[in-house]
């Protein structure tokens, strides 16, 4: 599986890893014309190895799309908010692994389904 990397550049934005516990990430989000970084906690999506619009991808991590804000990603000014969201995600994570009807992997199956056709979609 292609992991998320530790450093990555998206739509004019910089994104730098600061802290990882399983499938949540902790970035510093910049960007060479603002003058103050903001963070960014996310829940690391994970997609299979598929085809889409007849180009072949591996199994690999992403960041979570624009539309899951609010509920897979997060947007903080400072640290120690984003930091608290951080902690408060890992330890739900956590606490939900150990409860018999809990899944670790995050979205459901149809949520994933749903996902996978919208990227088909534009083909």
């Amino acid at each position: 599986m292609n992991t998320l990397p530790e450093t990555l550049t998206y739509d004019g934005f910089g994104f730098r890893l600061l802290k990882r516990a399983g499938a949540v990430a902790l970035f510093e989000k910049r960007k060479p014309s603002h003058s103050r970084e903001s963070f960014e906690v996310i829940i690391v999506q994970q997609h299979p190895a598929e085809t889409i619009c007849g180009r072949n991808y591996p199994a690999r991590e992403s960041m979570p799309p624009s539309e899951a804000w609010g509920t897979s990603g997060w947007t903080y000014p400072d640290l120690e908010h984003a930091k608290n969201k951080f902690r408060v995600l890992v330890e739900s994570r956590q606490e939900a692994a150990f409860q018999p009807a809990a899944t670790s992997a995050g979205a459901s199956s149809s949520e994933n389904s749903r996902t996978t056709k919208a990227r088909h979609d534009h083909c």
